[in-house]
């Protein structure tokens, strides 16, 4: 969906008729929790995913946030300079 789940999450909570049809739509493979985030290459370009669970949704997404940078891979807030252009997302704007 090109954001954060947190972002997702807070969609669901702004526009909820549309997140069940979008989750069913999907085969409920869409899970509307804080938690995951985009992995980025050193150019911005989104390569993957990784998703936490277990602690609070903030501990969660730090642990996430960790793990990619131990590999040396940037998230969307580390690409935030990049701008939209290349798809970053830091708020549902």
């Amino acid at each position: 969906m090109g954001r954060s789940s947190k972002l997702v999450k807070v969609r669901a909570e702004e526009k909820p008729i549309f997140m069940r049809y979008l989750i069913a739509a999907t085969g409920e493979q869409i899970f509307p929790e804080g938690g995951g985030l985009q992995i980025r290459d050193a150019g911005g370009e989104v390569i993957g995913a990784v998703g936490v669970t277990g602690d609070t949704e903030e501990r969660d997404e730090e642990l996430a946030t960790h793990g990619i940078r131990a590999i040396g891979l940037k998230t969307d807030e580390d690409c935030a300079t990049m701008g939209r252009r290349h798809g970053i997302r830091l708020t549902n704007r």
